[in-house]
């Protein structure tokens, strides 16, 4: 699976959720919840995409959340600071995913 195929991945993560660039429009906590430990877990998980990652930026929350760094989960714990995490990370794939299919192309 090459890089450009785990970014699409993880972007089809917020398709599922109904939540593709809508993420200050809704009113459901715990979708966006459910949407947050996915994108989470699939950025701990993404491999060959991880050293392409802004790594202060994604990795390195994503992986102090997964470990249950308290410094981490304070952080995350309020669903606006859920929300413009997950928005920046949906950003930065739409734009890798569009600059990588025109490399390819």
């Amino acid at each position: 699976m090459s890089e450009l195929d785990k970014a699409e991945e993880i972007l089809a993560i917020y398709r599922f959720y109904k939540m593709d660039g809508k993420l200050y429009h809704i009113n459901d906590d715990e979708r966006l919840d459910e949407l947050f430990d996915a994108v989470v877990m699939a950025i701990n998980d993404c491999g060959i995409l991880k050293p392409l990652l802004p790594l202060e930026e994604f990795v390195v929350p994503c992986r102090g959340i997964l470990n249950q760094e308290k410094a981490w989960l304070q952080r995350f714990e309020h669903q606006d600071t859920r929300a413009f995490f997950l928005s920046d990370i949906y950003d930065f794939l739409k734009l890798f995913t569009g600059r990588t299919k025109l490399r390819v192309n």
